[in-house]
């Protein structure tokens, strides 16, 4: 095509400067004629056909390809292909770098595909797509600066193992995280969607993205706390992923009890009938689920100030603005008790 236009314009009006200008200005409008027509089929199949497609895939393709103006970008990255023989070394640096937003996008919704399987919760890929993403960069970068230096790229990538320790350096944290979420997958430490707390950080939540460096929780009160993935290798955490599914919580507290006011009543203290009379209140409740440890029991003392009382049993109260209600409606009766049986506390606490 470039070739026609420069024979008819010379067969037409000779050789010249402006010749040479008037054709490539036409072979400049052609490749953005091409680039919009290729835009326009692109639109059209992500309209017509991935968007109203009722797969659930090629719905959320064309949703994501749109999102990110993946059909605008590709068009471009044509547009500076078609202008190669025009301008070679400009148009291929152009190239490349379109090409890098192109395949990154790309990765973006390969990422959004999966996740609408079961299994991304369990297996998420995005750390993974992330390192790709970093590869094909570094990559493409170094072609870009063998270009505009006119030095082959094999000669470039050679030279890369002299820089593997400032490469590492720079990289640390992405691959530090990388080997963090490549053990939180394979070992189930936890998933999206999992109901997570890191005491020492001051952290609870939901897990509602696990990427290359950063976890991301979304706590209860809608903070949302980004948490580097590497801190899972050495930070103590609790994942009530079980507690929650299974609706099987817990429930933990006790009661300091005033020694003064154990009396004996018949053959057992006024304490051993309070403590059995809380059981028979625990069972007797809808939520308690059998099967599992339940006792109401006395403890030593080491601060003097009573004899602490420890009550634990399970419930199936899983949802926690209703477990913290129910575990206060509890400890609240079992003190409410005390009375019946001429019983007082010192210091009445609760932790779940």
């Amino acid at each position: 095509m470039n070739d026609f236009i420069d024979t008819l314009l010379k067969e037409q009006f000779g050789d010249g400067m402006w010749v040479t200008i008037v054709s490539s200005l036409i072979k400049i409008a052609l490749a953005a004629i091409i680039a919009m027509i290729i835009y326009i089929i692109l639109k059209l199949i992500n309209t017509s056909f991935l968007g109203r497609s009722k797969n659930k895939v090629l719905k959320q393709i064309s949703v994501t390809s749109h999102k990110k103006h993946l059909m605008m970008k590709t068009s471009i990255f044509m547009f500076f292909v078609f202008l190669f023989p025009l301008f070679p070394k400009l148009s291929s640096a152009f190239s490349i770098v379109t090409l890098m937003i192109v395949v990154c996008d790309i990765l973006d919704v390969i990422n959004e595909v999966y996740i609408l399987n079961e299994i991304s919760k369990r297996r998420p890929i995005k750390g993974i797509l992330q390192v790709v993403k970093i590869a094909i960069c570094i990559l493409l970068g170094i072609i870009l600066i063998s270009l505009l230096l006119n030095q082959n790229p094999v000669v470039l990538i050679s030279g890369v193992g002299a820089f593997t320790a400032v490469i590492s350096l720079v990289f640390k944290d992405a691959i530090v995280g990388l080997v963090a979420g490549i053990q939180i997958t394979s070992e189930h430490m936890f998933e999206i969607g999992d109901w997570i707390s890191i005491p020492s950080l001051g952290v609870e939540g939901e897990v509602k993205d696990i990427a290359l460096i950063t976890v991301k929780i979304l706590g209860f009160d809608n903070i949302m706390h980004t948490v580097p993935t590497s801190s899972f290798q050495t930070t103590p955490f609790k994942n009530w992923h079980k507690t929650v599914r299974n609706k099987m919580r817990q429930v933990k507290f006790s009661l300091t009890i005033d020694p003064d006011t154990i009396a004996k009543d018949g053959e057992e203290t006024n304490l051993t009938l309070w403590r059995h009379k809380v059981l028979e209140m625990i069972k007797a409740d809808p939520h308690y689920r059998e099967g599992f440890a339940t006792q109401c029991r006395t403890q030593g003392s080491s601060s003097g100030y009573g004899i602490p009382v420890e009550i634990y049993f399970t419930t199936d109260v899983a949802d926690y603005d209703s477990y913290c209600e129910y575990v206060s409606t509890i400890g609240s009766n079992a003190a409410a008790l005390l009375k019946e049986y001429d019983l007082k506390c010192f210091k009445t606490s609760f932790e779940s």
